[in-house]
């Protein structure tokens, strides 16, 4: 039963998904907050505010996974009929990218991020195997050049592992077979080239790229961009609760209201101020 109110009963109860966050990490994140002269109001799950910017109130409630790509970690939330039915980490994530480019290629890890980040791609069949990535030059070695398709390679393959334990991981809660809506991906890494088609190939469903200005019109072009999917959706989540007073999710979708509206304005004009 999702509302019992106006219901007749004798009993009431509830299963929850219960988070908990160490007390030292929750202080040192508040104290890190008040260092800059903010203040903390309330301390939300990074899947869930990702979801806020880039999920639909269709997926979450046919069923969807949100992987968030970071820099460190994976991480993986399950919804299904609404609400939050799985959590998951991967502990691999962007930076296993550039180390393996390190030792694959020989680079620095700066310019291995830098060729990463300009040349990569996730999904080695959609390069032009005549392509060449010029490497930085070294005393040792001095000018070098390497197939786009050795650079593709080195990062499919790594790619194609964290999607497989992401695989695993769902697969094991019992959720492979209820995401009607498919994947949806978020983070830094989720806006490399070809990154969709691995991960369609790897979990065999519809994948689409969750970018914020997917649920929010009119953001300077700087954080349009799947890596800025939680600052994006603490904006929104904060916002939500502050005009509505936490009302429920159902309500929280008027994002056309005057008062939303006005706020909007002044969430873009802080997100251009501040990037």
């Amino acid at each position: 039963i999702r509302d019992p109110i106006g219901m007749i009963g004798t009993r009431l109860e509830t299963e929850m998904y219960l988070i908990t966050i160490g007390s030292s990490p929750a202080m040192n994140l508040r104290k890190s907050v008040e260092k800059a002269g903010y203040r903390v109001r309330e301390l939300v799950l990074e899947p869930l505010a990702s979801s806020v910017a880039v999920l639909t109130e269709d997926e979450k409630e046919l069923g969807v996974a949100l992987i968030e790509m970071g820099a460190g970690t994976t991480d993986i939330a399950v919804f299904h009929e609404g609400k939050i039915r799985h959590l998951g980490t991967i502990p691999f994530g962007g930076n296993n990218v550039t180390s393996d480019l390190v030792h694959g290629i020989g680079v620095t890890q700066a310019d291995a991020e830098r060729l990463k980040e300009r040349y990569g791609c996730a999904y080695e069949q959609l390069v032009d195997p005549n392509d060449v990535v010029e490497l930085p030059s070294t005393v040792a070695q001095g000018d070098r050049q390497i197939p786009r398709q050795v650079l593709a390679h080195i990062i499919h393959q790594r790619m194609d592992e964290v999607f497989d334990l992401v695989r695993r991981n769902i697969d094991q809660a019992g959720y492979a077979s209820r995401l009607s809506a498919g994947i949806v991906l978020t983070g830094g890494a989720a806006g490399m080239e070809g990154i969709a088609d691995l991960a369609a190939d790897s979990f065999g469903t519809g994948v689409r790229i969750g970018s914020p200005t997917d649920r929010i019109g009119g953001l300077t072009d700087a954080v349009e961009a799947p890596r800025f999917a939680t600052v994006v959706g603490l904006a929104l989540y904060g916002a939500n609760r502050m005009v509505l007073g936490g009302a429920s999710s159902s309500n929280r979708k008027k994002i056309g209201s005057p008062a939303m509206n006005d706020l909007g304005r002044k969430l873009k004009n802080w997100l251009q101020d501040f990037f």
